[in-house]
């Protein structure tokens, strides 16, 4: 039987089983080898016979009271027993040690005692030759055994002899010769020695065969097998052979060597020797004999031993890299394991340890019968329990041949037996010599140590004699070298070291302890062995290893001795491993999980677009099923299948006002299918359009200057809306803004950032995706939250008697009114002004009558626009930024008052925000001198004539930084003018100096209002005034004009004053002047000439007389009648009207010719009212509004003076 554990070897045995015979005759040795047999059985220990207790044995068995009873040749093998009973061993009367009998044999009575004799008999088969056999026996008192007849020990035991497993007295070896190679019987005559004590009251008998035993073969062995090898032959010659040598080589190598002194003549005999072969396939061993002899027929001494090894290899296959199991959960997986080997094999595949032990693996088939090249099938199925999580798994099991075995080989040999070499030092006295380990290692420096060869001792141990003297109490130290040319060898093996040490020990290999009791022992003799420990290969290195060893003896005998056997998987020897097989698994057992996509409950077109995706687990999708029912009201339909998909979207198709639900159902590559027993969604037909309104909360109106308005909003009659959706633009754009979706009725505060006209709608969406219609807004509203900047037509600085008419130049909006004030003083006054109302409701103009003159009126006004945004003057405020350099200069847009005439000291108010924070933190203060050099820096001047803010440089005067902001707040006018109806006086005080005969210098002083001077001049009456030229004067009082060169003769010189309206007055002083230039005289006296000359002279003075007192009678009757219409106001005459007037006569003509008329008529009625209605008869025919008690009016519109007719 072969062992699993460990391989016995036979060394080369000198048993010389021979017989020989001797014959007495002359002649030479005839060395002979007959046969040569082998056996791979290990001659391991075989049980024979098995012990009842162990096997429940039977035997044939007699009792008898006495010996002398048994029948004739009963322990012979022909004996025949089969009238004897037949029972099972252990024969006894009781249980006896924790053992029960198995067949009662109870003694009973007195002397002659009954039944105290037992005769058992067994038949057992010997296959082969035993080369050492022994006998147990457990008994009671006596016991004799027999085998095949022939005695191996006869009554051994006592009286008080007490039965053990096993008893030694009842041990022995049996002869092998005693053995058939065949059927053999075992006897045994058992005696009871009956007493009332001890064992003598007790029977008991067992036993059992161990034997080793040798069976030839034929079969080839296993590469690695030991095999023994029985040699038969011997001398048959009629000489003795001396000095024999039986040799056995293979490939050259020296397998064993076998040394006779003598083998005698004609013998013969078995020799056992032990060989292993070291080839797969053939290998041979040449086995001869030779002596140092005369023997001369060598052709019968040699034999050649052929064996041929094999293998046993196995080789597993996947079906695949990886094994994808999906949600049944369900391994199946087909491996293949081939036989590649050279022996059938009985395959079994065994799963790992780490395997998980709720799988339920099995194999399919397992233990089979695999022949040589032949392959198997085997089906791999598990079940992955629930608990198990997605994701990578190895099922692991091992494919394990019949011919699993191990084998043991010698590493480090005892010395004891061999010649091995160490290097060792020890020390001279108790002391250690090495306080480290570094002398274990192999890089140690040891060539200060000494050779010497195991065993070290000082005496012999029990008859083993040591090689190397080691004296002294001391430290040893052992160093062995060993060559392990490859290490994967021993893979899967381990190592059983022995040591035999007096007295303690420590023990190394490779630098690494592996036992010892140095530090720890209680100290010991040396044994064959002390220690013996087994430990893993890992110890060990490819190449060149160390094993070490530290003995310490402190007093008696030292010794040191070690061996190593290494066991390991025999099938290394041809690179085969038992592998640890991974089936690599992905559970994959969650399937895909989609959805339809959920975008609404309702659709508003009867073919809509379904669409399905994948949420997990998609990587490895297959598909879907597409399911849908319908619903229409209470009433439910089946599922049907709208086909497999691998894609992600259909158009589907269905009528209005059903509902329809859709589910998905995904596959994944793996057969994975998703489990969903409901609807992922439901869908409804919808197609009516939604309504609603939408109105402002404060009222009806389409412009405001609210910083926003509430907008509410609510469904017409329908009630499926998902979202209101409140849109605005402004006016004019095509794009509609939203203020986003809105889910109910309900309100929104609207407040645009900036003003403009906005339409504001509410359009609605259904559930289904209906969008109301609706193409007019529900709201259109201006928001306008800035006053009206209004800027008016200027007037003239001075009007006459005109109406004045202020009308609007710009306006950056439409107005609903304009608040008309004016305030009135005196000219060149400065007092606090009293506004009043004129008009607080016009449109472009208005005409402003019956103003006074000599009056400065201040206009202003407060505009309103539509949204009721107004911007009065008091105060009037607005802000600038200052961005550019040139934006320092600030004109202001609404004329400043002087403090004085709003009753203030200060009239202006400036604030700056230097930092655009939005915070005006800076207050200015106004500067109120003339001499700007002496604003300090945080001063600004007002120029109230040009309507300008002025700073400084900021040291004189505040300069503002570049992007800030100031803000101006003051009270302010729009309009002044001075009302001046009145011309000028006229020239008075003329006088003329004439120089050199014809050069004259024209003297006046101004009257009061001229501001100019035009200067005409007539030669005589008949003639119009001709102008000379204008004089503007305005730095003098004392006026001057020079004539030069004039003409002899009479020249008229005439000056009229003008004032700042162009007003004229022609009345001057004397109506004109009158120069005469005298002639040149030429001192000759003619008589004739002289006369006559003078005659004419003092015509023409006649002439000029008459003419100045019809001029002066016209001017005066023509005055007297103007009198009593302008009531002593001058009348107004134009400059240019004046230029083109005629001579005095002629006007004096046409106004002879004149029907007097009053200047001014009443309208019927209004002489009761407050304002009387005049009509303006003398002038332009107009209405103007007049008071009652005025003694002299004037018309506002032409200028007409005159008395009131009341």
């Amino acid at each position: 039987m072969r062992c699993i554990l460990g391989v016995h070897t036979f060394l080369a045995i000198a048993l010389i089983s021979l017989t020989f015979l001797s014959v007495n005759s002359e002649g030479e040795p005839d060395l002979f080898i007959q046969d040569v047999e082998y056996s791979n059985d290990y001659s391991q220990e075989r049980l024979l016979v098995q012990s009842g207790r162990d096997n429940a044995t039977n035997y044939r068995y007699l009792i008898i009271d006495d010996i002398s009873e048994s029948p004739e040749n009963w322990s012979m093998p022909d004996f025949n027993d089969s009238a004897w009973s037949l029972g099972a061993a252990p024969f006894g009367d009781r249980p006896y040690n924790g053992e029960d009998q198995n067949t009662d044999w109870d003694t009973t009575g007195n002397s002659p005692y009954n039944n105290d004799v037992i005769l058992i008999r067994h038949n057992f088969q010997v296959s082969g030759t035993v080369t050492s056999a022994e006998i147990n026996v457990a008994f009671a008192n006596y016991c004799t055994p027999y085998l095949n007849g022939n005695l191996i020990y006869s009554e051994s035991g006592g009286n008080s002899h007490g039965a053990e497993y096993w008893n030694d007295d009842g041990t022995s070896s049996i002869e092998p010769a005693s053995f058939n190679n065949g059927e053999n019987v075992l006897a045994v005559y058992g005696r009871d020695y009956v007493g009332n004590w001890g064992n003598n009251n007790r029977q008991w008998l067992d036993l059992q065969v161990t034997a080793q035993v040798f069976e030839p073969t034929n079969e080839a062995i296993i590469l690695g097998d030991a095999v023994n090898i029985l040699i038969n032959g011997g001398n048959q010659g009629n000489q003795s052979a001396e000095n024999v040598f039986l040799n056995s080589t293979s490939d050259n190598v020296t397998n064993s060597s076998d040394f006779f002194d003598t083998i005698p003549d004609n013998s013969d005999g078995q020799i056992f020797i032990n060989w292993i072969p070291t080839k797969k396939g053939l290998n041979q061993l040449n086995i001869s004999f030779s002596c140092n002899c005369n023997e001369t027929n060598l052709t019968n001494n040699y034999f050649l031993l052929n064996v041929t090894t094999t293998i046993y290899s196995l080789n597993t296959s996947l079906d695949g890299d990886l094994v994808l199991i999906n949600q049944s959960r369900i391994v199946n997986s087909i491996i293949q394991v081939n036989n590649n080997g050279d022996l059938a094999d009985n395959i079994t595949l065994i799963e790992s340890d780490s395997n998980f032990a709720s799988w339920n693996i099995l194999f399919t088939p397992n233990n089979f019968l695999l022949e040589p090249g032949q392959t198997q099938n085997v089906l791999v199925t598990a079940t992955i329990p629930e608990s198990y999580d997605d994701g990578f798994y190895n099922l692991s099991f091992m494919v394990v041949s019949t011919h699993d075995y191990v084998i043991t080989r010698t590493l480090l040999s005892r010395g004891a037996n061999n010649d091995v070499d160490w290097r060792w030092i020890n020390s001279t006295n108790s002391e250690e010599l090495f306080n480290n380990t570094n002398w274990t290692k192999f890089d140690f420096n040891d060539t200060d140590w000494s050779d010497g060869k195991t065993p070290f001792g000082d005496e012999n141990l029990n008859g083993i004699e040591y090689q190397t003297f080691w004296e002294g109490d001391n430290y040893a130290y052992f160093r062995h070298t060993l060559n392990i040319s490859d290490i994967s060898l021993f893979d899967g093996g381990f190592m059983s070291i022995g040591s035999a040490t007096n007295n303690y020990g420590d023990h190394y290999v490779n630098g690494i302890y592996v036992f010892g009791d140095i530090d720890g022992g209680g100290g010991h003799g040396a044994e064959y062995w002390n220690e013996e420990v087994q430990v893993y290969t890992n110890y060990l290195n490819q190449g060149q290893n160390i094993i070490a060893s530290v003995v310490y003896n402190p007093q008696n005998a030292q010794w040191f001795d070690q061996e190593i056997m290494i066991t390991f998987p025999q099938s290394n020897l041809w690179n085969y491993k038992t592998e640890l097989i991974e089936i690599p698994i992905y559970l994959d057992s969650t399937p895909p999980t989609s959805s339809i996509i959920k975008e609404g409950f309702y659709r508003n077109n009867s073919t809509f677009e379904v669409k399905w995706n994948c949420i997990a687990d998609c990587d490895d999708l297959e598909g879907y099923e597409i399911y849908y029912l319908e619903k229409d009201g209470g009433t439910i339909g089946e599922w049907n299948s709208l086909g497999f998909y691998t894609n992600n979207n259909m158009n589907f198709t269905g009528q209005s006002g059903l509902i329809y639900r859709f589910k998905s159902v995904a596959t994944d590559a793996l057969g994975n299918i998703e489990n969903k027993g409901s609807y992922d969604t439901e869908m409804n037909i919808d197609l009516d359009l939604p309504q609603s309104n939408l109105w402002l909360v404060e009222g009806d109106f389409e412009f405001t200057n609210l910083d926003g308005v509430t907008l509410q909003w609510k469904n017409n009659q329908t009630y499926d809306i998902l979202a209101y959706l409140v849109e605005y633009r402004e006016v004019g754009n095509l794009t509609w803004n939203d203020f986003g979706s809105f889910t109910s009725p309900g309100q929104f505060w609207f407040s645009p950032t900036k003003d403009a006209t906005f339409e504001i709608r509410t359009r609605t969406v259904d559930y289904a995706g209906n969008i109301e219609i609706k193409n007019e807004a529900d709201v259109t509203i201006t928001f306008d939250r800035l006053s009206p900047n209004v800027k008016l037509n200027p007037i003239d600085s001075f009007i006459g008697p005109e109406n004045l008419i202020i009308s609007i130049l710009h306006s950056d909006e439409i107005l609903t009114n304009i608040t008309l004030e004016y305030a009135q003083i005196s000219e060149n006054d400065e007092e606090e002004l009293d506004w009043e109302i004129w008009s607080n409701n016009w449109e472009n103009e208005s005409a402003i009558i019956n103003l006074l003159d000599g009056k400065t009126y201040y206009f202003r006004i407060n505009p309103l626009d539509l949204a009721g945004n107004d911007y009065s003057r008091e105060p009037y405020q607005f802000t600038i930024p200052i961005i550019f350099e040139e934006d320092r200069n600030i004109e202001l847009p609404v004329y400043p008052l002087k403090p004085v005439m709003i009753g203030k000291i200060r009239n202006m108010a400036i604030s700056v925000d230097e930092d655009a924070d939005g915070i005006f933190e800076k207050s200015l203060e106004e500067f109120t001198g003339t001499d700007l050099t002496g604003m300090t820096a945080n001063q600004y001047w007002v120029d109230y004539v040009n309507s300008k803010i002025v700073f400084g440089d900021g040291d004189d005067g505040y300069l503002p930084p570049l992007n800030s902001s100031i803000s101006i707040v003051y009270q302010g006018f729009d309009l002044m003018t001075t009302v001046d109806t009145r011309p000028p006086e006229p020239v008075t005080e003329v006088n003329f100096v004439i120089e050199e005969r014809n050069n004259v210098t024209i003297e006046w002083k101004r009257p009061l209002d001229a501001v100019s001077f035009h200067i005409e001049t007539k030669r005589n009456f008949t003639t119009e005034w001709i102008s000379v030229t204008n004089v503007d004067t305005n730095n003098t009082d004392e006026l001057q004009y020079n004539l030069v060169n004039l003409s002899a003769g009479f020249h008229y010189y005439r000056i009229t004053s003008i004032d700042r309206m162009g007003y004229t007055n022609p009345d001057m002083e004397n109506k004109f002047l009158e120069i005469f230039i005298e002639t040149e005289v030429v001192n000759e006296v003619i008589g004739e000439d002289s006369t006559e000359n003078e005659i004419y002279a003092y015509v023409g003075g006649a002439v000029v007389l008459i003419s100045i007192a019809l001029f002066s009678a016209n001017y005066l009757f023509r005055k007297n009648g103007t009198d009593a219409v302008a009531n002593d106001g001058s009348v107004l005459v134009p400059l240019e009207t004046f230029e083109q007037e005629g001579d005095y006569e002629k006007m004096d003509e046409a106004s002879d010719g004149e029907e007097y008329k009053e200047p001014f008529s009443v309208i019927s009625g209004s002489e009761f009212s407050r304002q009387v209605s005049f009509v303006c008869e003398s002038g332009c025919l107009k209405v103007f509004k007049g008071k009652g008690d005025d003694k002299e009016i004037m018309c506002p519109h032409c200028g007409s003076i005159g008395e009131s007719p009341l």
